[in-house]
């Protein structure tokens, strides 16, 4: 039987989430990187399981804080401990991939067993599905004075450049 989580029942649907990368894995998926359909990143973090189903807290995270997990530079702990909404959910999920039992919950309300320990720091290789390519987002800092070359180079692979532009064109300019 699985632990009963104080939090406040919900409706929220999750089938609209793609899965990017299962970040940790053994025998199945321990920590998973989704996309919703409005384009913020998830984590899934696997956390209980009974007859029937597989508890999972779900959590928003931003990019900058999902690459610092990524680099060690912050812990799965500091990531469930300080979610972006202030808060994050308790999901099962049955065997058919049904979503239920829903819940909101504020981290310190966590059972202590749900929580990995405080060096939880990422020591693992994603490992991305199929079509995962187009909807990664990555993040690349090229210096003013070397866009000519960095557009060279790009020609030079066969990469679109006009595709990139319209991308840049939106994103600041420091």
């Amino acid at each position: 039987m699985m632990r009963k989580i104080e939090g406040y029942d919900i409706q929220y649907d999750f089938s609209g989430f793609k899965k990017i990368a299962d970040l940790i894995f053994f025998e199945g998926p321990f920590l998973s990187h989704y996309i919703s359909d409005k384009g913020d990143d998830y984590l899934f973090y696997w956390v209980d399981k009974d007859e029937t189903d597989n508890r999972w807290l779900v959590l928003r995270v931003s990019l900058a804080n999902l690459q610092k997990y990524i680099a060690k530079e912050l812990t799965l702990l500091q990531l469930i401990e300080s979610p972006n909404d202030g808060y994050l959910y308790t999901v099962d999920v049955d065997n058919d991939v049904n979503y239920h039992n829903v819940k909101l919950v504020q981290p310190s309300a966590l059972p202590g067993d749900y929580l990995p320990e405080a060096d939880s720091y990422y020591e693992f290789e994603p490992i991305a599905t199929e079509d995962a390519g187009e909807l990664m987002t990555y993040e690349l800092t090229i210096p003013y004075n070397e866009r000519n070359r960095f557009e060279e180079l790009l020609n030079k692979i066969g990469f679109p450049v006009s595709a990139l532009k319209k991308v840049v064109s939106r994103a600041a300019v420091f």
